[in-house]
């Protein structure tokens, strides 16, 4: 029997949605990376499960955002951000990608210390990287980060 691969497995998943009808470049990229991560790591697959959460990123640098819908094991893409959401976050593309590639470490925390975590640091005291919603909601900011990670 051939191996399964990810993609066959996120297809048979069907984890997640696209709330608009023809999804922006950005909402497909992001959409089929959480997928990815959510069916390859089982860890990942709990943090998803647990999500409830409207998160929005917005790219300045492109002018283009979208909204993450988390419902406790789904996910709804929308293209630009859409009301009520609990997080938003805010930073050029550079940054953005650097959140996907952030280390998580001991009890599930984002790695700040190395390269990838210095700079997603130094781009948030710089103001470089708004995040609104932050201080009333860190663990889910956690929880997103984790899911969000490829690492």
């Amino acid at each position: 029997m051939a191996r399964r691969t990810v993609d066959a497995l996120a297809d048979e998943a069907g984890l997640v949605k696209y709330g608009s009808n023809e999804p922006s470049a950005f909402a497909g990229m992001l959409g089929g990376l959480i997928e990815a991560n959510v069916v390859a790591n089982p860890d990942k697959r709990k943090d998803f499960d647990a999500l409830a959460a409207r998160v929005g990123i917005w790219v300045t640098d492109i002018d283009e955002g979208v909204t993450l819908a988390f419902d406790a094991g789904r996910l709804t893409v929308y293209n630009g951000l859409e009301p009520n959401r609990t997080l938003t976050i805010r930073a050029d593309a550079d940054t953005v990608m650097s959140l996907s590639n952030l280390k998580i470490g001991l009890l599930g925390m984002p790695v700040y210390y190395d390269g990838v975590g210095r700079g997603v640091a130094l781009q948030l005291m710089r103001g470089k990287l708004r995040i609104d919603g932050l201080l009333t909601n860190i663990a889910t900011l956690n929880r997103v980060t984790r899911v969000f990670s490829v690492q």
